[in-house]
């Protein structure tokens, strides 16, 4: 007679063994990165589908790879300078796919950024002493621009907590699933193919809705290559323009995309970088924004970056903690 193995497992545990492999990697950061500092000094890291982990300092992100299989990286910062990244994933990986979950997070940690010739510039300032100290400067992104569009567009005009609903909503209705409750983010075409009614009645998009299926089906269309702009030999100014172009994107909306490539030159003023000035330097008056452009001047191509860490400061310097 046979003899019956018992599994130590409850059947949910052992079908989740079966169906979920784990691949694990580190990826070399760049000297003095720290990863929860970016991870959690930045407001993307709490939009689906990324999440985190307070107590175990520890991001997430479900990831739609290029052939079209759905993975979730868990990513943390061990004692050494190295990150750890476990993939889980329902089908088999190689080499090349992991390969390109490793690029997709060094492009949302900013990895591939250069930071030194900012910091060199703060040494004249005394102010900004700390911030080359805690290694700040970088922020959470998304793995392509579309989706950091679609993001910023989502914070336009709408409380925190709104916008996160709407982001969920738009992995939960439109992205591909990886689990119960982990969804990738919509591609292009899968945005393309919804309807503004669908965008409001499911995602709760509101006016945003028509802005946010028309930029999908331009994408797809080929009428627009956001994802060109990553390498843009065009100024600033010029780029910004382009980012304009995008119905529901105004001033503050393509001050945010251009930050998220890596370009400060503008500030990305909304109200409550204008409150948070006004009470670091001007004692709670109400102060133009000329005025806060002029403040700034002096660090050209990187104000941008210096307000959003001036501002941030009493913040970022708390979760170095």
């Amino acid at each position: 007679m046979r003899e019956q193995v018992i599994s130590p497992f409850p059947a949910i545990i052992r079908r989740y063994i079966l169906e979920h492999m784990e691949y694990n990697m580190s990826i070399r950061a760049p000297e003095g990165f720290d990863f929860w500092l970016t991870a959690r000094g930045s407001g993307w890291s709490v939009l689906a589908p990324f999440s985190i982990d307070e107590e175990e300092r520890t991001l997430y992100r479900v990831l739609r790879r290029g052939s079209g299989g759905v993975v979730r990286a868990t990513i943390r910062q061990e004692e050494s300078s190295d990150l750890t990244v476990r993939v889980e994933s329902r089908e088999e990986l190689n080499g090349t796919d992991l390969k390109e979950v490793k690029s997709v997070v060094g492009t949302c940690l900013m990895l591939d950024e250069d930071l030194s010739p900012f910091y060199s510039m703060l040494e004249g300032y005394s102010e900004f002493s700390w911030v080359a100290e805690i290694g700040a400067g970088r922020s959470i992104r998304c793995p392509t621009v579309f989706e950091d569009v679609v993001k910023t567009i989502c914070t336009t005009n709408a409380s925190w907590a709104l916008t996160k609903g709407m982001t969920r909503r738009l992995c939960e209705r439109l992205g591909d699933t990886y689990s119960d409750d982990s969804y990738s983010f919509p591609t292009p075409h899968q945005l393309a193919a919804s309807t503004e009614e669908f965008m409001r009645a499911e995602v709760k998009s509101g006016y945003r809705s028509p802005y946010l299926v028309e930029l999908a089906r331009r994408i797809v269309k080929g009428e627009l290559d956001v994802e060109s702009w990553k390498k843009s030999s065009l100024d600033s100014a010029s780029l910004k323009r382009e980012v304009l172009g995008i119905k529901g994107v105004g001033q503050f909306a393509a001050d945010n995309v251009l930050k998220l490539l890596g370009r400060y030159d503008f500030l990305a003023l909304d109200s409550w970088m204008r409150r948070r000035f006004s009470e670091i330097h001007g004692e709670g008056r109400e102060i133009p924004d000329a005025e806060i452009e002029e403040h700034y001047a002096p660090f050209g191509e990187w104000k941008g970056l210096v307000l959003q860490l001036d501002v941030s400061k009493e913040f970022l310097i708390s979760r170095k903690r």
